[in-house]
């Protein structure tokens, strides 16, 4: 039994100041009050002296991070990854793919599989693979090589659903011809189908909704807005997401991607469907002048951001998911409570993972990250085990 005693435990919506969390094994036996030395026999207790204790931290959308990318990084190096990860307190992810041919997506989710079956003990859970493309329209490409975008054939579906148990999430633009069966097929197979990269209108959205889309990839970033048609205003891809009753949808908060009025446009429109998700690259972790690749795409990281080398694009974030947790807390004043939300209970529910992670409760899965101010990790429990910040704070 481990027991973490003087923890602010920041989960269900609630702060709660004093007090313990007791696991046993790999789940989460109890919180309670302040529990004396005496009820604790037998534990191993570590006074976490006030710090915010959290479930563990939950990214749906992260590329790679320390100079390694997941397109193409061996095992060692995404394990690597994993582990960084999880010393900052982020202890379950999505992988990320960018746009290539489908073979070359499905040989690499094959070569992943292995791996989200089971991660070693003191690295981040992999949930699946999220392919960011390839049936993404090419003026709204971003960091994706627009050479390999394409609209999605009966056939190239018929080769993802082949690996629908390691395929978590895609990422498609709704208004490609044969995207809305694509969704209507990839949903009924449990894959999520989320919208993005995309020059929809509102309406071509709508089709894709009811055949299953049920997210929205990072706003703003590679979407259509309100254009002029003669005298009427057709709102695009982002309108429809804001105004979307039961989408969810992300956005990468690392203040540089969008300014804070277009944070809290999200923020009140999108509510308690709104997920903070990091679109980590290899370029995380790294200093100013790296440079790093998106499957074809050369980056950059300048500026706290990855840059699409030689355009004016962002490629990708170099920032961590609690990094965008301190920004929206410390620098933009969003409650504690909403923001930690926004990467533990809202992305457990896109996953489908409500009811295992995403609170710190009985019952559920012994992930927590403990956080010193600012979101800087203290230390971590994941599957149960205890496993303390290193001292530099490590490459992350």
């Amino acid at each position: 039994m481990l027991a973490l005693t003087h923890a602010t435990v920041v989960s269900g919506g609630r702060v709660e100041p004093d007090r313990t969390v007791l696991v046993d094994g790999d789940r989460i036996a109890a919180v309670v009050p302040a529990a004396s030395d005496e009820a604790l026999d037998g534990a191993r207790v570590v006074d976490v002296g006030g710090r915010i204790v959290t479930p563990g931290l939950i990214d749906l959308h992260v590329h790679g991070a320390a100079g390694h990318a997941f397109d193409d990084a061996d095992g060692d190096a995404v394990t690597a990854v994993l582990r960084h990860l999880a010393a900052a307190g982020v202890t379950s992810i999505q992988l990320s793919l960018v746009s290539a041919p489908v073979d070359v997506l499905t040989a690499r989710i094959a070569s992943l599989s292995g791996l989200v079956a089971g991660t070693t003990a003191d690295a981040a859970r992999l949930l699946g693979v999220h392919l960011e493309g390839p049936f993404l329209a090419a003026a709204q490409c971003g960091a994706h090589d627009p050479a390999v975008l394409l609209p999605p054939s009966p056939r190239e579906v018929d080769v993802l659903l082949e690996h629908a148990a390691t395929l978590r999430m895609i990422t498609l633009a709704p208004e490609l011809p044969g995207a809305v069966e694509a969704t209507r097929r990839l949903a009924a197979a449990g894959v999520v189908v989320a919208a993005g990269h995309s020059d929809a209108t509102a309406a071509q959205l709508g089709p894709a909704v009811d055949a299953g889309l049920r997210h929205v990839t990072h706003l703003w970033s590679g979407q259509s807005t309100t254009r002029r048609e003669g005298p009427w205003r057709i709102p695009g891809l982002l309108e429809g997401a804001l105004a979307a009753p039961d989408l969810t949808a992300e956005v990468i908060a690392d203040g540089r991607h969008l300014p804070p009025e277009l944070l809290e446009i999200a923020r009140r429109c999108v509510g308690d469907r709104l997920v903070v998700v990091s679109d980590g690259t290899p370029g995380t972790g790294m200093p100013p002048g790296h440079r790093y690749r998106l499957a074809t795409v050369e980056c950059v990281v300048a500026d706290g951001v990855g840059m699409v080398a030689g355009a004016d694009a962002f490629g990708g974030s170099t920032s961590t998911l609690p990094q965008m947790l301190s920004h929206l807390h410390d620098d933009l004043g969003w409650p504690l409570a909403e923001v930690v939300a926004a990467a533990t209970s809202r992305p457990a529910a896109v996953a489908g993972l409500t009811g295992r992670r995403g609170s710190v409760a009985a019952g559920m899965d012994a992930d927590l990250a403990i956080f010193d101010p600012g979101f800087r990790a203290w230390a971590t429990v994941l599957r149960g085990r205890w496993l303390p910040a290193p001292p530099s704070g490590g490459p992350l």
